[in-house]
């Protein structure tokens, strides 16, 4: 199964830097993810712990965005929200017959530690704003 947690986080925070500081329900924002408020509500609460999202409780409750979009990157929403690297590492006892086996683990942490080191940098010169910017 494909991890969506970040695209559906970027979906929240898109929402709200477009509504401009509107405070928006849970429901509000999995109508227009298409999906359900738990997994809404999940992404906020880490979102709101990252120090993006403000959430206030109570009939009339609801959350907003805490910063100018211009300020929030997507790899603060990435780190916020994902807690494993984009590529697993072999885990397993190499074969210690087999010298491609005793390597594989450090190479494949080179290979991995490159796409995240590149991926991070990417995803921070991507701002809230510039998403917005596109929506037509």
């Amino acid at each position: 199964m494909v991890d969506q947690r970040f695209s559906v986080s970027v979906h929240i925070m898109t929402v709200l830097a477009y509504h401009k500081g509107e405070l928006m329900t849970s429901d509000q924002l999995a109508s227009s993810i298409r999906t359900n408020p738990t997994v809404v509500r999940r992404l906020v609460s880490r979102l709101v712990e990252a120090g993006l999202l403000e959430s206030f409780k109570g009939k009339s409750g609801g959350v907003k965005i805490l910063k100018s979009p211009k300020e929030i990157s997507l790899k603060e929403i990435y780190t916020a929200v994902c807690d494993k690297k984009l590529i697993a590492t072999p885990d397993k006892e190499p074969l210690k017959q087999c010298l491609v086996s005793c390597n594989m683990g450090k190479l494949m942490d080179e290979v991995a530690n490159g796409i995240e080191k590149n991926s991070m940098e990417y995803l921070s010169g991507i701002r809230l704003s510039d998403l917005c910017g596109k929506i037509k």
